[in-house]
C-alpha cells in the first residue's frame, strides 16, 4: 500500500475510533460492508473515494479537504449524524443496493487493476 493511501486509513481509523462505533455499525452508517471497514482498518484495502465521502456525509464535522488529504481542519470526537429513523423494510432494501454496488464496484475496479497492469506489463 502507499504511503498516500496508508495516511488515508489512518485518518478513517482515527474518525472510526472517535465516532465509538463498533465496525458493524461504522460500516452500516457509511453504507458499505462491515468486511470493506475491517480491510480498511487493517491497511489491506485502500480506503476509496466512496468511502471517504460517505464518511464526511455521516459524520459530524469532518473537513473534506482534511479527510483526502491530510491537509485542513481535524478535530476529536467525532459523531455520527443523526438521521430519521428508516423502516425495517427500507433499511433491508437499502442493504440490497448496497451490496449490489459495492459488489459491482469491486469487479470494475478489478478489472481497471488488471489492464493497468497489462499496460505496465507491455510497456
Amino acid at each position: 500500500m502507499k504511503d498516500e493511501d496508508k495516511e488515508r486509513s489512518e485518518r478513517v481509523i482515527k474518525v472510526f475510533k472517535e465516532s465509538k462505533l463498533n465496525q458493524r455499525q461504522f460500516a452500516e452508517l457509511i453504507g458499505v460492508s462491515q468486511q470493506l471497514v475491517s480491510a480498511v482498518i487493517n491497511y489491506t484495502k485502500k480506503p476509496n473515494e466512496t468511502i471517504l465521502l460517505a464518511i464526511i456525509d455521516n459524520i459530524e464535522g469532518i473537513d473534506p479537504l482534511w479527510m483526502f488529504t491530510g491537509v485542513g481542519k481535524q478535530k476529536n470526537n467525532y459523531v455520527p449524524i443523526k438521521r430519521e429513523e428508516e423502516s425495517p423494510i427500507e433499511h433491508h432494501i437499502k442493504k440490497i443496493v448496497r451490496d449490489q454496488f459495492e459488489e459491482l464496484s469491486d469487479g470494475i475496479l478489478q478489472r481497471l487493476a488488471n489492464i493497468e497492469e497489462s499496460i505496465k506489463d507491455s510497456n
